[in-house]
């Protein structure tokens, strides 16, 4: 049996069951909630036909019955308007209230994973943008369903709701940037070898070229110099042109340039923007310029180059590692020396301009266990000699003689190249890292001996163990400085030939002893027991 309330805020009737005497219910007009009790329900006057109650036939036929229908069939406004069925008024029920929370915390949960991961390293990283759009418009529509299914009584609201979180979100796609782990611009496997020895682009002809770089300013100098060195003066001119370079990408590349090729601050590199500031034209004059040492340089140090001798231009594409900071699974690549792009990527970076990144991968590469195999020796090797040609850094140069002693034992060429380096740090008053002597040491480099035995004349303390490491073959100068040396050079050698000397060092030992004062006798008589005891 069905009961006639009316709502106590809007008064608008409705017919609900018996069954929900007591219980709540929600107005399907206005929202409102309201008990079903007695001052809410409306009690009917019993209906009278024609004949049953005469006495109030007059009365019946002054009204028209509300309940009945017209001539056309068609029931009155407020009856039509006003008699919901029975779910618009009934409460959403748990399985209703699951969906609406749903899909508000997918939605809310998605864009909250969505801005974190799509920061550098997240888990966003490499989506490209359309695939990002496809999957937020896709958790849009789903959570849009499930708010829209689970908000019953207010379909509307939840429509707008839901436009409104998707449109946030998609915004939200849009905004947020795309990070790509950069891509090895190097060569390092025999297929990137082959791609870099095809051209994928078509040379352009003289006025192409020329169009695309701008090349009045390079030629407006190439006019100068021939003013001033005639014929050849095209030779003091070289250009190079390079896309998509930031102001401070600039900067690093001309201190670089300018220290490769030796170029004096009284020239200077000079750059001409194109393309609205996003390419530029760098312009090296004033100096002799071998043509093909530029373009190696360019070449084994900053990306790929296309070379046009006859207009003296370089066309550069930087490589993709030279700028870009280490990411969080780049860098676990560069430090887990298992990875199996361990060794690649450290190539790579023992490439870049930043001397830090430089410095680190060196002493990576110095540090690794016996045990590990050593992949792309032939290309880091070459970039130890020309990091050792190019840097002075004291820290970087000890870790690099370190890993020289990994890298390039036995190697003779880099011996030589070490050796020779050594020698100029000594002329020179540099101080001598202990690591490239200790190289020198383990390869038995011929000068070795001489080098060891220099830098221990001035500091014994300090170089006494390098001295050792030469074992029996520097007895015989140790044996001249017992004869002519300064005292304090005397005991050092005392003391280091207790350690390496041999029978031929027990008469010497036995006269610095009978010459020398207390100190001398205790320690020349412990390096005597120790050679007759071995």
């Amino acid at each position: 049996m069905n009961l006639k309330i009316q709502c106590p805020k809007c008064s608008k009737r409705f017919s609900v069951e018996k069954d929900l005497t007591g219980k709540t219910v929600e107005c399907g007009a206005c929202d409102h909630r309201f008990p079903v009790k007695e001052d809410s329900v409306i009690h009917e006057r019993v209906r009278v036909y024609p004949g049953e109650h005469r006495e109030e036939d007059f009365l019946n036929r002054l009204g028209r019955d509300s309940t009945k229908q017209d001539e056309k069939g068609v029931k009155p406004v407020a009856e039509r308007a006003y008699a919901p069925q029975l779910d618009a008024i009934m409460p959403a029920s748990a399985g209703q209230r699951i969906a609406l929370g749903c899909g508000l915390g997918l939605i809310l949960i998605y864009s909250l994973i969505f801005l974190i991961g799509s920061s550098e390293d997240g888990v966003f990283q490499d989506v490209l943008k359309e695939k990002r759009i496809i999957l937020g418009a896709f958790v849009g529509l789903l959570s849009s369903f499930l708010i829209i299914s689970g908000a019953k009584n207010w379909r509307k609201r939840a429509i707008m709701v839901s436009l409104i979180l998707t449109a946030g979100l998609l915004t939200l796609v849009f905004m947020r940037p795309v990070y790509l782990t950069p891509y090895a611009g190097f060569n390092i496997t025999e297929e990137n070898e082959k791609e870099q020895d095809t051209d994928s682009t078509d040379r352009l002809d003289e006025a192409g070229i020329k169009a695309r770089v701008g090349f009045f300013g390079m030629q407006r100098k190439i006019n100068e110099m021939v003013d001033k060195h005639g014929v050849e003066g095209e030779d003091y001119v070289v250009g190079i042109f390079i896309e998509n370079m930031t102001g401070r990408q600039y900067h690093e590349i001309e201190k670089f340039l300018m220290k490769v090729l030796s170029i004096p601050p009284s020239e200077g590199i000079g750059r001409y923007t194109r393309n609205n500031d996003k390419d530029s034209l760098l312009v090296i004059s004033g100096l002799p310029l071998d043509f093909d040492t530029v373009a190696r340089r360019c070449d084994e140090r900053l990306g790929e180059v296309r070379t046009y001798p006859e207009y003296r231009l370089i066309d550069l594409k930087l490589a993709s590692t030279l700028f870009s900071e280490p990411s969080g699974g780049l860098l676990k690549k560069l430090t887990d020396s298992s990875h199996p792009g361990f060794f690649s990527n450290n190539l790579n970076e023992l490439k870049a301009l930043d001397p830090t990144r430089v410095r680190d991968a060196v002493a990576r590469l110095a540090s690794l266990r016996p045990e590990i195999q050593l992949l792309h020796g032939e290309k880091i090797v070459p970039e130890f000699m020309r990091i050792l040609a190019e840097e002075d850094d004291p820290a970087l140069l000890s870790d690099l003689g370190k890993a020289l002693r990994i890298w390039a034992s036995g190697q003779a060429a880099c011996i030589q190249v070490a050796e020779r380096n050594v020698k100029k740090w000594i002329e020179t008053g540099v101080v001598v890292p202990k690591s490239f002597v200790n190289y020198l040491n383990d390869n038995e480099a011929e000068g070795a001996l001489a080098i060891v035995d220099q830098l221990w004349g001035k500091d014994p303390e300090l170089w006494s163990r390098q001295y050792i490491d030469l074992g029996s073959k520097a007895e015989k100068r140790l044996l001249f400085h017992l004869e002519e040396s300064p005292e304090r050079l005397k005991k050092s050698a005392i003391l280091i030939l207790e350690k390496t000397g041999t029978d031929k060092s027990l008469a010497a030992l036995e006269k610095a002893k009978a010459r020398g004062d207390a100190e001398v006798k205790i320690i020349a008589q412990n390096a005597i027991d120790s050679i007759r005891s071995r």
